[in-house]
């Protein structure tokens, strides 16, 4: 119906955007009326348009194997909510961009919007949580002049209030008509990171199942009770928090250069970008080798050895490029670092960190994480990669 509305006003004449908006061009005034009732009769007649109701969202699990929670679900509940406070004609907020995305890959580009999220995931006392990873601070105008730095991960189920939380905050306590990307620069990943900590915690599955489940999909997003006896569960334990530590690192790094990019912080940031990588990787030895050396060039061989070579840190799609961001840095760990180099390394760090959850979350649905000497199992045995 809508090629048909498309041919009466334009003569075939339609063009698609970039955020997933119908162009129709050379509308005759006098035809505005009509057109309006046509659309309205098919649903298409909304305001919004490339305003902050306008969420893009790329499939996500919808249709896309590489999908790891629901984008396109959650951004219909965001627009709900948003529309809902007529924020498309609040002049504070009604060019912010938010977009989603369901995993890393940015179809949606969230990295260059202001609010942006993509899909991750967590394993919360055996049961796999949905989770999208906050992105702030991106700049869609300029060709894209900024983009955005993660701020953690949120469960799915709670990023409606994380958004409401920090456009509230934006709006109460913006300056000089200053832009959410500016505001969110001013305020600082610190003072960010401890307004939305509240909103990073789970309840337990038999209190709430509601955040075992992501948008739109009434399955359940879990993967059972893991049932590993004392000593498994103490490895386990260590691994997560190994990975935890190493999201600390990472978020040090992008404190390091967020206020001052001197030679000194960007080689401090750079620094602790490989070390959050490097401990990442030693938390995931762990689940094999309790003992693992705090060495770095230990690390890196048995990391190499035990997890790619056998290829259990192997995404299902891209394989081991997460890896090689470890390897890479670490071979040049020596060299020169420049503000655009410490950058890339945190970006990089964050995707690696993203992938060792991921690696971690399959050995524990693999149920390969006993510690009593399985390294040599492990290395003759490759885990069928599944969906995380």
């Amino acid at each position: 119906r809508l090629a048909d509305i498309t041919r009466r006003f334009t003569g075939d004449n339609a063009r698609t955007t970039v955020e997933q908006n119908i162009l129709l061009r050379w509308i005759h005034e006098a035809d505005l009326p009509a057109l309006y009732q046509a659309l309205r009769e098919i649903n298409l007649h909304a305001a919004g348009a490339q305003s902050i109701v306008d969420v893009t969202a790329c499939p996500g699990t919808d249709t896309c194997k590489l999908g790891i929670a629901s984008s396109r679900g959650l951004a219909g509940e965001l627009r709900n909510r948003l529309a809902e406070k007529n924020l498309q004609y609040d002049e504070a907020v009604r060019d912010i961009r938010i977009k989603a995305s369901g995993c890393f890959n940015s179809c949606s580009q969230h990295t260059v919007a202001e609010i942006g999220f993509f899909g991750s995931s967590r394993n919360v006392k055996g049961f796999r949580v949905p989770h999208f990873q906050l992105v702030l601070g991106g700049e869609w105008d300029n060709n894209a002049a900024h983009y955005g730095q993660t701020f953690g991960a949120i469960p799915s189920k709670r990023v409606p209030e994380v958004v409401d939380h920090l456009l509230n905050l934006y709006m109460r306590d913006r300056q000089n008509g200053e832009k959410f990307r500016e505001y969110i620069a001013r305020r600082g990943k610190k003072e960010i990171k401890e307004e939305i900590a509240p909103f990073t915690t789970v309840p337990s599955y038999n209190e709430d199942r509601s955040y075992y489940a992501d948008w739109a999909d009434a399955r359940e997003f879990t993967i059972g009770d893991i049932g590993v006896g004392e000593c498994a569960g103490e490895v386990v334990s260590l691994t997560d928090f190994g990975i935890a530590l190493a999201e600390g690192l990472h978020f040090d790094a992008q404190v390091a250069i967020e206020k001052t990019t001197d030679q000194a912080s960007v080689d401090t940031a750079a620094g602790l970008a490989l070390d959050a990588m490097v401990s990442a990787a030693q938390a995931l030895i762990k689940v094999q080798d309790i003992d693992i050396s705090n060495d770095p060039d230990v690390i890196l061989q048995e990391f190499r050895t035990r997890f790619y070579d056998t290829e259990l840190f192997f995404d299902p799609f891209a394989k081991g490029k997460f890896a090689h961001y470890l390897f890479n840095a670490y071979k040049h760990r020596n060299d020169p670092k420049t503000l655009d180099i410490a950058l890339r390394l945190i970006e990089e760090t964050g995707l690696f960190i993203e992938a060792s959850h991921a690696c971690n979350d399959r050995l524990q649905a693999a149920q390969l994480s006993e510690p009593v000497n399985p390294f040599k199992n492990l290395v003759s045995r490759k885990v069928t990669a599944v969906k995380a």
